[in-house]
């Protein structure tokens, strides 16, 4: 298991259903995978598609029933958390494995998804790289990452208490996983009170949020409920606090990397947790 990915296999064995939409009632998870594909699930039939960063299986779980042949990859140990909620759903590979060293024939596969990760490794670009090669002529590479951030946000952050107490908490997580867990859902218990009272006015919460500095969707997710909110909130605070890795890219420079890689550029726009890309390359 690669050292920075230690963290999130700590996180997906211990909220291993919270995002599935299975379990929510939602369909969150299949709403954003589609948008990122720009088309249905079923359009996947038969093809031959790489999950890479399967998590707990939240895509997993649509991708195990869209008739397509699938191999799921994460580096951490949530491939267990993967096959406990998604191998009774169809048959698919699942497989632990490093994205760029990934044990994979290069150009094998219809389509490569990699959503929610590539921000987490430790060179994006190096990332997207690997994931092009394993792209077959004529399929596509799909894949989001996080935005950049301008001078001025990046001069707010620094005066937020979660830049030292991620500068902590990130080399905690890398050593004592199950100790970090713990102080993220501490710190959920104590800031999740305010955070919920000051979601419903959205300048007093981005002041709270600099002094309490959870996760907080209470309003973001309408169609859960508080519990299941407050849960999702505990992940991703988790998440936010203790990746080893948070790199950020503009859209231009998403598009670069995907061209430098030798694929034609579809769509790369801002959206969802930042900026999502859609490429392909040529038949050959």
């Amino acid at each position: 298991m690669s050292e920075y990915s230690q963290s999130f296999g700590t996180q997906w064995q211990r909220y291993r259903r919270t995002q599935l939409d299975s379990f929510t009632g939602t369909t969150y998870s299949r709403d954003r995978l589609e948008r990122c594909l720009g088309a249905s699930i079923n359009s996947l039939r038969g093809k031959r598609v790489l999950e890479v960063g399967s998590g707990a299986g939240r895509f997993t779980e649509w991708l195990t029933q869209s008739g397509a042949i699938l191999t799921a990859m994460d580096a951490s140990a949530a491939v267990y958390a993967n096959a406990a909620n998604c191998r009774r759903l169809g048959p698919y590979v699942l497989m632990q494995a490093d994205v760029n060293r990934a044990p994979l024939r290069p150009k094998s596969f219809d389509a490569v998804l990699c959503l929610g990760v590539i921000q987490h490794t430790p060179s994006p670009e190096r990332t997207i790289a690997d994931l092009a090669a394993l792209v077959a002529g004529g399929g596509a590479l799909v894949l989001d990452h996080y935005a950049a951030w301008s001078f001025g946000h990046r001069i707010r952050d620094l005066a937020t208490l979660g830049t030292p107490l991620r500068a902590i908490l990130r080399r905690v997580a890398r050593h004592r996983p199950e100790l970090a867990m713990r102080a993220t859902r501490a710190l959920t218990a104590i800031c999740d009170p305010v955070r919920r009272r000051t979601s419903h006015f959205p300048a007093l919460d981005r002041i709270a949020g600099r002094l309490f500095p959870t996760a907080c969707y209470y309003t973001s997710y309408p169609n859960l409920s508080p519990a299941l909110i407050y849960e999702w909130n505990e992940l991703d605070t988790h998440d936010q606090l203790t990746d080893w890795f948070k790199h950020r890219r503009s859209t231009a420079e998403i598009r670069q990397a995907l061209e430098t890689a030798g694929l034609v550029v579809e769509r790369c726009t801002y959206a969802g947790n930042g900026v999502e890309a859609r490429a392909h390359r040529r038949t050959e």
